[in-house]
Parts: C-alpha cells; sequence; structure tokens
C-alpha cells in the first residue's frame, strides 16, 4: 500500500491560490437541448459524438446533434451511464445502470435492452461500469470486479468498493480511505487517502483523487502528491474527461494540466454539483436534477472575442492611422493577435509610462483603463 505523500499541514501552502499555484482558465456552455426538452430529473448522461443520452425520472432520452430523436420511459430508476466497448465488438456502446443493478444498452437510438447477460452478469446486480481501455470494461459487482474483454468475463474477488472509474489502461475503484488502481489483469496497487471523495484516471494512466479539500495525483514514485489545497472542504466533484482532468471547486470548475491547477471565476455551477466525462473533453455537471454541459474555451477563440469587443472600437479611434498593416508606425496592431505578440510594450507604453499615443493622438482614460485590463488580464499571461 501506499500513503499520499504530502498530506494537509504546513506543506500545503505552495499548492493554493494564495501562493499563486492557481492559473485562470475560461469556459462556455455548451447548447446540448437547444429547444429545451423536458427530460424529467436528470440522474446521469453519456454521450457518443453527437449522440448523447439524458437518463432521469422520466426514463431516458435519446438527443443527436441537440434534437431529441427517442424517449424511453420503460426505466425510471437510472443511477449511473457510461460509453463502453460494445459486446458485439462495437467501440462504443451508450450504456445505462438502473437501480435494480441491470445494464442496459441503447439500440438503434431508439430503446434500451438490458444486456447484462451478454457480459455474463444475469443474476449479478451491477454497481457501476467502465472503460479501462479501448478493449477492456470493468463491472463493479458486490465485492467482486468483473473485466469483459470482447471474448471472455473473468471476475476478481477484492475489498468493498463504492465506485468505479477507468481510464488509460487502468481501472480506480474507491473504498473507505482508500483507492485502489488496478490494470486488465488486476495487478492492483492501493494507496490510503483518508476522507477520499472521488478519483478519476487520466488518459495517460494517472491516478488522481481528491478529499473534501484536496486533490492529489500520482507520481513516478508510486506514491500520491498534493497537487492543489482548496483551503476549505469545496472540492466536490472529479472526472476525466477525453484528454482534460476536471473537478469542481465550490462555485467554480478547473482543469488539471500536468502539474498546474486552473480554474474559472464566475462559472456558478452548484456548491453541491457532480461532475461526468464526455469523450469530447467536455464536463457534464449535474446538480438538483439539472444538466449543463461545459468546454474549455480555447484561448485562440476567447483572445479575439475580447479583443473584438474591448479593443477594437479604442484601435479604431486612437491606433489606427499609424498602426494598420504597412503603417507609419512598422507595428501592425489591427488585430488581437497583433495586441496579443506586442502586449508587454502596449502596458509599459500606453499604460505604465503613458508616452504612447503620441502628442496629438488623444487617448480617453476610459480607453486607456480598458487597455490596461486587457493587459493585466490573468487567462492571456
Amino acid at each position: 500500500m501506499a500513503t499520499a505523500s504530502a498530506l494537509l499541514g504546513c506543506g500545503a501552502a505552495p499548492h493554493t491560490r494564495a501562493a499563486g499555484a492557481v492559473s485562470s482558465f475560461s469556459v462556455r456552455p455548451v447548447a446540448w437541448n437547444p429547444a429545451a426538452v423536458p427530460v424529467g430529473k436528470v440522474t446521469a448522461v453519456a454521450d457518443v459524438g453527437g449522440i448523447v443520452a439524458v437518463f432521469g425520472d422520466s426514463g431516458a432520452t435519446v438527443l443527436s446533434s441537440g434534437a431529441v430523436v427517442a424517449s424511453d420511459r420503460s426505466v425510471t430508476s437510472w443511477v449511473d451511464a457510461q460509453a463502453i466497448r460494445g459486446a458485439d465488438g462495437a467501440p462504443r456502446w451508450i450504456v445505462g445502470v438502473d437501480g435494480n443493478g441491470h445494464l442496459h444498452y441503447l439500440r438503434g437510438m431508439s430503446s434500451f435492452d438490458d444486456v447484462s447477460s451478454r457480459y455474463g452478469l444475469d443474476g449479478r446486480r451491477v454497481l457501476g461500469v467502465a472503460m479501462l481501455d479501448p478493449t477492456h470494461v470493468g463491472f463493479l459487482l458486490d465485492q467482486e470486479i468483473a473485466v469483459a474483454d470482447g471474448h471472455h468475463v473473468t471476475r476478481y474477488g477484492g475489498p468493498a468498493l463504492v465506485r468505479l472509474l477507468g481510464g488509460g489502461g487502468y481501472g480506480a475503484g474507491i473504498g473507505t480511505g482508500s483507492v485502489t488502481l488496478f490494470d486488465a489483469k488486476m495487478t492492483a496497487r492501493t494507496f490510503l487517502l483518508p476522507g477520499i471523495t472521488g478519483a478519476a484516471v487520466g488518459p495517460d494512466g494517472r491516478l488522481f483523487a481528491t478529499t473534501p479539500r484536496a486533490l492529489y495525483a500520482s507520481t513516478e514514485h508510486g506514491d500520491l502528491a498534493l497537487v492543489y489545497d482548496a483551503g476549505g472542504e469545496t472540492l466536490h466533484g472529479l472526472v476525466a474527461s477525453g484528454d482534460h482532468v476536471w473537478f469542481a471547486d465550490g462555485t467554480e470548475l478547473g482543469v488539471v494540466d500536468g502539474e498546474r491547477v486552473a480554474e474559472t471565476s464566475g462559472a456558478r455551477v452548484a456548491p453541491d454539483a457532480r461532475l461526468a466525462s464526455s469523450p469530447s473533453g467536455d464536463v457534464w455537471v449535474l446538480s438538483s436534477g439539472m444538466l449543463q454541459r461545459f468546454a474549455r474555451a480555447e484561448p485562440e477563440v476567447a483572445l479575439g472575442v475580447t479583443w473584438s469587443a474591448t479593443l477594437a472600437p479604442i484601435f479604431a479611434r486612437s491606433c489606427s492611422s499609424c498602426h494598420l498593416p504597412g503603417g507609419v508606425s512598422g507595428v501592425d496592431l489591427s488585430t488581437a493577435e497583433g495586441w496579443q505578440s506586442e502586449r508587454g510594450a502596449i502596458h509599459s507604453r500606453v499604460v505604465a509610462s503613458k508616452t504612447m499615443p503620441p502628442e496629438g493622438h488623444p487617448l480617453l482614460e476610459a480607453d486607456r483603463a480598458a487597455i490596461q485590463a486587457w493587459t493585466e488580464h490573468p487567462a492571456l499571461n
């Protein structure tokens, strides 16, 4: 067994927002149900490309490219949903787990069939399901894990687990005060983490785990190291989604990029929200039966939108006479990219020393303040 190598205490300070360990990033909402078709109180969601299946107390609703194409009301006790390798060898099936532990497959984008027996699970209560790698699927049973490889299903005994996650060639089972990482052959390693609330396996097989206050990640030395100290018991979600590892901190969303953590400012997610994954890299946010979807805002897109809304009018009024392409200054500032490449110089000369614009080219103080806010915005660093 391994233990988290940097538990909270005097060594936590370098991993806090106050210490500068957290940068900023932006998200944008994704309109997964643009017509706002009622889907009931949502308990689970899974998607494959443009196909989304939403599970809740009114049944399962299937959407294709944002349009509802089917509703199946035969089951209303859904507790989990995932996209897994199909029992017929298909790369992805959308499946849901109902309150009785039965596994159901979305057939023909129209209805859900009980397929527990096709995975050799007939008569066993399924508590969770996860993809381990492109060919292996793990099923959490009562004190067992079953692994299906498309031809055989192998069951392994183990400790009582409450949740099963997977990815990057591994599965992770959460127990009481511990998380166990295992591969398809059930070679396992257990990490002790008192108060553990969540776990995720990144696309490279790296293990992540949370307590209400802290986020940890596995290291090359085989232990869990502290990545982020929230400073309070505010962490309430963790999921690997595509190439991203997302978490929820209070009303904000966060991502882990290598050894760095970034968080939103103003995402306003519910402080008790659960997160679910998407192969797109987006994150699903579930709270009180409501469902939202967010995507990372691409820096280039966010840069262009911000520049067009705030600085393009200032450029037209005060800068265009000298800074158009081929202009007398020799510096093209007619685009967001041009301003970004010269951001340091702009801040120095327009904001700090106020030597630009030159005499004869007045600049409103409100415009100068807008330029200062743009050049000092942390998301542009």
